[in-house]
């Protein structure tokens, strides 16, 4: 996020978007500079006429962004329009994606809540609602806005994809794909909605063909860097270790060991653990405190596992001198 977001968008914009003063101050310097080598032009020379944008403008390029993933921009926009433009229901459904994709769930379910009995937004404010409340951790209360939604309007992928997590979380295996088939369906070859379907699969231990199906999401979008670290884990969890580390970049070779080192402990193969949790720390061009704080958990698991099979207690190390 390149700016602070306000916490309360539409206070936020009833005091208006606050100035940058360091960028100012920067542009007056340069003006200065520029001016000492001539007289100071007349204002009507120098005066610009600021283009006015409606507010309806404003909210469709807000619409366009949120769209795109472009939520800082969108906030913007919506920053800029008038108190009576915000207050409308469609401003306050741009209001809450923009501020739920900006990681601000409480502000953006009041956003929902507010829009909930207007007939014509009600289905996406339900679905908004359900977002809002699994990004608090209320997966329970999230689940009954998740059902409204897609009970009003069953194209609501988004929601289906939710509703899949959350069976997910209850093991509802079948329910699960149910409702990641009524995703699909409503948002043919989305890369998102079929990661998602790996990692259930992979949360019901099917590995291959989970790792089959990151893979069909990386044909679809090669730029899913998310889905190819978890293709990883996947071949991992298969014991692939090396084939697993296949196209691991210098940029993110150090976290690819350090996965496949976790999942390589996870599966109590600790030799290999402790190759690739040494090769994170090695490789990693800073301190990599997960590899070194993995690699310290698979030593008191070593000595766990010595004092399971003597039934004694390791020696304790003899003090330096």
């Amino acid at each position: 996020m390149t700016e602070t977001i306000h916490h309360e968008l539409h206070r936020h914009i009833r005091h208006g978007v606050p100035r940058r003063p360091g960028a100012w101050c920067l542009l007056a310097v340069l003006l200065a500079a520029a001016g000492c080598a001539a007289p100071a032009p007349d204002t009507k020379d120098v005066a610009v006429s600021q283009p006015t944008v409606s507010s309806d403008q404003l909210l469709a390029s807000a619409e366009a962004d949120i769209e795109m993933r472009r939520f800082q921009l969108a906030y913007q926009s919506l920053a800029r329009m008038d108190q009576a433009a915000l207050e409308t229901s469609r401003a306050r459904l741009a209001a809450g994606e923009a501020l739920l994709g900006l990681g601000e769930p409480k502000q953006a379910l009041a956003d929902f809540q507010a829009i909930q009995s207007d007939e014509a937004y009600r289905a996406r404010a339900y679905q908004g609602m359900g977002l809002s409340l699994m990004a608090l951790g209320d997966f329970t209360t999230a689940k009954d806005q998740l059902d409204r939604a897609v009970a009003a309007d069953p194209k609501l992928w988004r929601s289906w994809m939710a509703l899949g997590r959350v069976y997910d979380g209850n093991k509802n295996w079948p329910e699960a794909q149910s409702a990641y088939d009524q995703a699909l369906a409503a948002q043919p070859d989305s890369p998102i909605v079929i990661n998602n379907i790996g990692m259930s699969l992979m949360l019901q231990h099917r590995y291959e063909e989970a790792a089959q199906t990151f893979q069909r999401v990386l044909t679809l979008d090669p730029t899913m860097d998310m889905t190819r670290a978890n293709l990883r884990i996947a071949m991992a969890w298969q014991g692939k270790y090396d084939e697993a580390l296949i196209g691991a970049q210098a940029g993110d070779r150090a976290d690819a060991l350090n996965n496949v080192g976790y999942v390589a402990m996870l599966r109590g193969d600790q030799q290999a653990a402790q190759k690739y949790f040494s090769q994170a720390l090695e490789v990693s061009p800073t301190y990599h405190e997960r590899a070194a704080r993995n690699l310290e958990t698979l030593k008191l698991l070593a000595k766990t596992k010595s004092v399971t099979q003597t039934g004694m207690a390791p020696s304790p190390a003899t003090p330096a001198n």
